[in-house]
């Protein structure tokens, strides 16, 4: 991660005073800074696929992946935070291929604090932390019930980051991850999230090779193979070390 925390102060002044200005200018700065990320999602993203977005935020990649996906896909986005949901609704009414669920995503049904930060509208966390602004009570789901109860017809790819619970809503998706042949996922890896949240990167990992699903570090839009070793060896980072994987069988 890489905190210039000028510019943070800055875009969470116009998050909060003037949303217009900061909805144009994230959209921007994401468009270049994620360049090689949006290039990769059109490569593995086809046509008439149906995608998890968890973490939605205010409905960047929503609009991304709604475009690349088309008529024929669908795009589930997940946000719990009110105010980041309020602006996500506004940002995506004009997609016909989103469907919005003011909710975390977890491992359990049910009421859940959502710890606001004070800093970023991008980093509240479903977890204590010390320097939070307010709690936020939102109501929890599991992917797999959505996906029982036909709220989710199918699921063909998914993009989650939700600051290091990540685990947890993979244990509510199990039979998904189980069932599924050729699911591939975007995630961001960080192990001091992972650890704030009650697990660990090495955690993570093994829940995903009891599946038989290997990891992938994206760099520079390039794959490389993640082995465990690498994952034991990097466990420990601290809080700037972060980088996004690709999960797949």
């Amino acid at each position: 991660m890489d905190f210039n925390y000028t510019k943070i102060r800055l875009g969470n002044w116009l998050y909060k005073n003037c949303f217009p200005l900061y909805n144009y200018s994230y959209k921007r700065f994401k468009l270049k800074n994620d360049r090689d990320e949006i290039d990769l999602l059109k490569k593995l993203i086809l046509p008439g696929f149906h995608v998890l977005d968890i973490g939605a935020n205010i409905g960047f990649y929503a609009e991304v992946i709604s475009e690349i996906a088309g008529a024929t896909g669908r795009v589930y986005c997940f946000e719990p935070d009110q105010q980041n949901f309020s602006y996500l609704k506004k940002n995506t009414a004009a997609f016909n291929n989103i469907s919005l669920f003011n909710n975390a995503v977890s491992d359990l049904k049910g009421s859940l604090k959502v710890y606001k930060s004070k800093l970023l509208n991008v980093d509240h966390r479903t977890y204590p932390v010390s320097n939070y602004d307010s709690i936020e009570e939102i109501e929890a789901v599991t992917i797999d019930d959505l996906i029982q109860q036909n709220k989710i017809e199918k699921v063909d790819f998914i993009k989650i980051d939700i600051q290091g619970y990540e685990l947890s809503a993979f244990k509510g998706m199990q039979q998904l991850l189980k069932s599924a042949k050729d699911l591939q996922i975007i995630a961001e890896y960080w192990p001091h999230g992972f650890k704030r949240a009650g697990t660990s990167g090495l955690e993570f990992f093994e829940f995903f090779e009891r599946m038989g699903y290997k990891f992938f570090l994206i760099e520079n839009g390039e794959l490389t193979p993640l082995g465990k070793n690498y994952i034991i060896q990097h466990n420990d980072q601290p809080f700037e070390f972060s980088f996004n994987i690709l999960i797949k069988k």
